[in-house]
């Protein structure tokens, strides 16, 4: 063989081996088969007279629901409902953490993740561990999550951003159904940044008169969040409902210590 097609040879070879190397890499994954989730009830709910809130489900890394491998992220399926005539505004919607820390939606898949690094940073300076996923048995329990046959009440055509599909027929069904895939990681990265942006509900947000609506909303981790705090407004002015998660979400993204 010459020297020109040995050269040729060896750079396939490399090449064939580093994208071995890259599909074999960590990181975020869109799931191919995701699990369906089956909640039979509601974690938390909320109403003032004029908006009910409800959160219906955390999607938390690799937990029940999840369509991305190792997510540094948490996605929250809040159900609003305008209880009146009037057409309402929703203009904010952010958690409040263990620590009292505001969290707001990340925008990109960049922002969650420098979000979820900055949030175990903070948590380890108050002494405290955090991990993306840990103590979600609170969570299963609240939800009464039952394994992956569809039944529902019709709620999983209200969350249909993305590539999000399912039929409900029963309780609530948050089955995501994907079928993209990658094999390097920048490819991943982009799949799954492109589903977080399709998904994330765009603020301000119109709510008509009796018009209910599924909304998904991307926050850094944050650990055993104590509420979710909805601003809105209509013809009198700006208005705050808050959401109490901390039964439902308790001890979630929090290792427990060792004695």
């Amino acid at each position: 063989m010459n020297t020109g097609a040995a050269r040729r040879v060896t750079g396939i070879v490399l090449l064939v081996a580093l994208s071995h190397g890259l599909a074999a890499c960590g990181g975020t994954k869109v799931i191919k088969e995701p699990v369906p989730l089956v909640a039979q009830q509601s974690l938390a709910d909320t109403a003032d007279g004029q908006l009910s809130v409800t959160l219906d489900w955390v999607i938390v890394r690799d937990g029940p629901g999840t369509w991305a491998k190792n997510a540094d992220w948490d996605e929250y399926l809040i159900r609003v409902k305008n209880q009146g005539d009037e057409t309402l505004k929703i203009t904010s919607v952010v958690v409040t953490d263990s620590l009292g820390t505001t969290v707001v939606p990340g925008g990109s898949r960049k922002q969650l993740v420098k979000g979820t690094k900055a949030a175990g940073r903070r948590y380890k300076g108050a002494g405290l561990t955090a991990k993306a996923g840990a103590g979600t048995g609170t969570l299963i329990v609240a939800g009464a999550v039952t394994g992956a046959a569809a039944v529902g009440v019709g709620y999983a055509a209200l969350y249909s951003g993305g590539a999000m599909a399912g039929a409900a027929v029963g309780g609530l069904m948050l089955a995501p159904v994907l079928a993209v895939g990658g094999v390097f990681r920048g490819i991943n990265n982009s799949k799954v940044g492109n589903e977080i942006e399709s998904r994330q509900a765009q603020l301000p947000l119109l709510l008509q008169g009796d018009e209910e609506k599924g909304l998904n909303f991307f926050f850094p981790m944050s650990p055993s969040p104590r509420q979710v705090e909805i601003t809105y407004t209509d013809g009198s002015g700006d208005h705050i409902i808050v959401v109490d998660t901390r039964d439902a979400l308790e001890g979630l993204h929090l290792v427990k210590a060792t004695k």
